[in-house]
């Protein structure tokens, strides 16, 4: 599930489609490159299930609770996307982390049975 770094690149191809095609969907904070980077450096971490799903990760340890947060995901359908974060809940668990956040499209709320605790809104200043 978590790729260790020394695995990365062996993966990166197959997982990569899926990354990018998520990344392309973001607010604009970054391209693929950008993430690929992230990756490299251990500041964004990736789970992928080949055949199934890829999604990177930021985990930000708080003063008051630690925080994985889903950024990027894809894989073959939303059972896909729901398989990952079954897995994630237990990793998270084992890892202490306190709470997984997810960025993700509207329909994630549902499919996955995740609270709705806001509403991020965006615009452009240029």
């Amino acid at each position: 599930m978590l790729v260790p770094i020394e695995q990365l690149t062996d993966v990166l191809p197959e997982a990569l489609p899926w990354i990018k095609r998520a990344v392309e969907r973001n607010q604009g904070d970054e391209n693929t490159l950008d993430v690929l980077i992230a990756l490299a450096q251990q500041r964004y971490w990736l789970f992928y299930e080949p055949g199934v799903y890829a999604a990177v990760v930021q985990v930000v340890k708080h003063p008051q609770q630690s925080v994985a947060t889903v950024i990027y995901a894809g894989g073959e359908g939303l059972d896909a996307i729901k398989h990952a974060f079954e897995a994630s809940k237990k990793w998270a668990k084992d890892h202490n982390i306190d709470v997984i956040r997810v960025w993700g499209r509207e329909g994630w709320e549902k499919t996955l049975g995740l609270e709705r605790v806001g509403v991020i809104l965006q615009v452009e200043t240029a």
